[in-house]
């Protein structure tokens, strides 16, 4: 009797699990409920103004601000002491990378004119902390698996 190929039955495997696991990399993600929010907040009439997206914005800010003290917080309950210091670190690095780039984005938006560029400038500012509070978030997430 000879012996199977091994590479054979490795990428048999391989491909099973490519298939098995397609319709889930295809399924919609979960929407991320502060966008959500943000979203429904910009489509009301009453904040069709550009006062109106700013206040929008800076909502959906304070939100994503607070997620991220939250994971932040979480996080370093549950770490080690190397690995929260780390984070520590990591998260005093970011905030000093948060401020210049808010200070670079104001600069950019400076040198533009017409209302329509506050709400953009609102929503880059936003994207900033958006990302950092689901960096985090997927970090506590992973904290979770036993």
């Amino acid at each position: 009797m000879q012996r199977p190929d091994l590479s054979m039955a490795m990428r048999g495997m391989v491909t099973l699990i490519i298939a098995a696991a397609a319709p889930a990399a295809h399924a919609a993600p979960e929407r991320d409920a502060t966008e959500a929010a943000l979203d429904r907040c910009l489509e009301l009439p009453a904040n069709a103004s550009t006062a109106g997206q700013v206040d929008c914005e800076q909502i959906a800010a304070k939100a994503y601000d607070r997620r991220m003290n939250l994971s932040y917080g979480t996080l370093m309950r549950r770490l080690p002491a190397k690995a929260a210091h780390q984070l520590q670190q990591s998260q005093r690095a970011w905030l000093v990378y948060r401020d210049g780039e808010l200070s670079a984005q104001s600069s950019l938006y400076a040198t533009r004119q017409g209302t329509m560029y506050v709400p953009m400038q609102a929503d880059s500012a936003v994207t900033l902390t958006r990302d950092r509070a689901r960096l985090l978030e997927s970090y506590v997430r992973v904290m979770a698996i036993e």
